[in-house]
């Protein structure tokens, strides 16, 4: 049985006889995906979607029941908030999908959070699978919110699946419900307490689908320091830092992810042998990917894959009510504005200043401005602009707020996301904030010595006896809601008295924007990162 790495005594006395003989050698399959975020139709590509996901399926699931090898389908998380199609509809069309693609189970991901609780609830039953989150507790009971772990008998090899969800999903998503009704405990201590309980169903395989980042970040654990610091799991099918692992071992732990979007579908051989696991192959299917050639065409990376026509027909009544509401066109772009991922969590970007721009149009009182450049989701390319575009670009229901700052107020909000700032120089950091209408330069202390209006007109400095002095007494900061209330470890601004809400959703304000405009040039929002936060060495 696969609960190797539990005491002797504790599997002399609770295992007992597992379902697998272990002088048989019995392979095993594990199929998975992750961060799916909306994505279940074709891009405008024809990259990716459910369609062709089903189609691999089928053909995997002949080869593997030909071979008479079990295999599981599951997911690590976060199946909502990334397409307009998607959003529209709160998933339904995905967890639909994704029952229809018969996943076994999935974890529950920080994202499901950015609808109410209420919402969750409705999805799993659309889904008709197991939502797995050993370390979720009701508030109110201290009771699991989500199903801790289930039991499978796959062809005579039992597998307990268990799933964890990473901890500062309050400070993440979108809906208060994540903050208000819900404790997230640590994964390690939990993981510790679930494996226990897992341990009296006797399993030969033990799997975590989880949601917390390969490494985490900062003081939060990822699947590195879980594997590393909980025995008794074999596989960790991961999620939420939307990268590509192969298969990697800590601790007699294998892991895995597929990056996002159901770009690729992963496909894990494991051999069950003398109370181990081992890994026979890992392999990134590519579903439909694409990468230009020499001359500029894009071109499938692997073989094309058919859609599914069933899939194709089920979506279409989605596809075309979200068409009619994001096809119109609102206005053009000159040149695209990069929003990729590795890009705005670490450096200032002009489609932060578009995106503030756009806010402060619809909010006029603001004068300055902060966002994490993890709000920012997509690029926005040059050619049309629609609602479609503008929503992938910030697929949240955010609103507009503003807080009126004293120059000393203003300069400790700044200065308690200089952490955040340094923390993203070593790797890509979603609370990375793109300043809207200033700069600042940072000191070799770590400080701030000076925070400014990028014409010159206004100034903060830290004097010499560490007080702050400033021409100007006070700034309206603007921001979103998600922020304001500590979101990504931001400080706390809604107790403020003159806190204010505008109840402008950060959407709307940018499709106002570029209506009003009709045309919308980079040059306007061109910026220069190294101009912007400088660091004195």
């Amino acid at each position: 049985m696969m609960m190797k790495k539990i005491s002797l005594l504790l599997l002399l006395t609770l295992l007992g006889c597992s379902l697998l003989d272990r002088s048989d050698h019995k392979t095993f399959t594990i199929l998975h995906t992750n961060d799916h975020h909306g994505h279940y139709l074709a891009d405008d590509k024809g990259q990716y979607g459910m369609a062709a996901r089903s189609t691999l399926l089928k053909k995997l699931r002949k080869q593997l029941d030909n071979k008479k090898t079990p295999h599981l389908l599951l997911s690590g998380g976060d199946i909502n908030t990334g397409t307009l199609e998607s959003d529209l509809f709160d998933a339904k069309p995905d967890f639909i999908g994704m029952k229809k693609l018969k996943y076994d189970a999935m974890a529950v991901g920080n994202h499901e959070f950015d609808n109410s609780f209420q919402v969750i609830q409705e999805q799993q039953k659309w889904a008709g699978f197991p939502f797995l989150s050993a370390n979720i507790y009701h508030k109110n009971t201290g009771k699991r919110a989500f199903t801790p772990f289930i039991i499978k008998n796959v062809k005579g090899i039992k597998v307990a699946i268990f799933g964890l969800t990473v901890v500062d999903t309050p400070d993440k998503a979108s809906h208060t419900d994540a903050k208000k009704m819900f404790e997230f405990r640590n994964i390690i201590s939990e993981a510790k307490i679930v494996l226990t309980e897992i341990a009296s169903e006797k399993p030969d395989l033990v799997i975590a689908v989880t949601h917390v980042g390969h490494r985490g970040s900062g003081s939060i654990n990822g699947d590195v320091e879980l594997a590393k610091n909980v025995d008794g799991i074999d596989v960790i099918v991961g999620g939420h830092s939307q990268e590509v692992i192969n298969a990697e071992e800590h601790n007699n732990t294998i892991i895995v992810q597929a990056e996002d979007w159901g770009k690729y579908l992963g496909k894990l051989d494991i051999e069950l042998q003398n109370d181990k696991v081992k890994k026979l192959s890992y392999v990134l299917i590519p579903v439909n990917l694409k990468k230009k050639d020499e001359a500029g065409e894009y071109q499938y990376i692997g073989e094309e894959i058919a859609q599914d026509q069933e899939f194709v027909q089920f979506f279409k009544p989605f596809e075309s009510q979200a068409e009619k509401l994001a096809s119109v066109t609102v206005g053009s772009l000159d040149k695209t504005l990069d929003g990729s991922r590795t890009q705005v969590r670490t450096k200032q970007m002009p489609i932060a200043q578009f995106v503030g721009a756009a806010m402060r149009s619809k909010v006029n009182t603001i004068e300055v401005g902060v966002l994490n450049g993890g709000s920012l989701r997509e690029s926005l390319p040059a050619g049309k602009i629609n609602r479609k575009k503008l929503h992938s670009l910030h697929p949240y229901g955010n609103t507009i707020v503003s807080v009126k700052l004293t120059a000393k107020e203003f300069y400790d909000y700044m200065q308690q996301l200089v952490p955040i700032i340094y923390q993203s120089q070593e790797q890509p950091v979603g609370g990375y904030p793109q300043l809207i209408g200033f700069k600042m330069t940072i000191g070799k202390d770590k400080k701030i010595e000076s925070i400014s209006d990028r014409s010159g007109k206004w100034k903060i400095t830290r004097t010499l006896d560490g007080k702050v002095a400033s021409n100007k007494k006070n700034f309206v900061l603007g921001t979103m809601n998600f922020l304001a209330r500590g979101g990504d470890h931001y400080p706390v601004i809604t107790e403020n008295e003159t806190y204010m809400d505008s109840g402008f959703m950060i959407n709307s304000a940018m499709m106002d924007y570029v209506a009003n405009k009709k045309k919308i040039n980079k040059k306007d929002y061109s910026v220069d990162s190294n101009k912007v936060i400088i660091f004195k060495k």
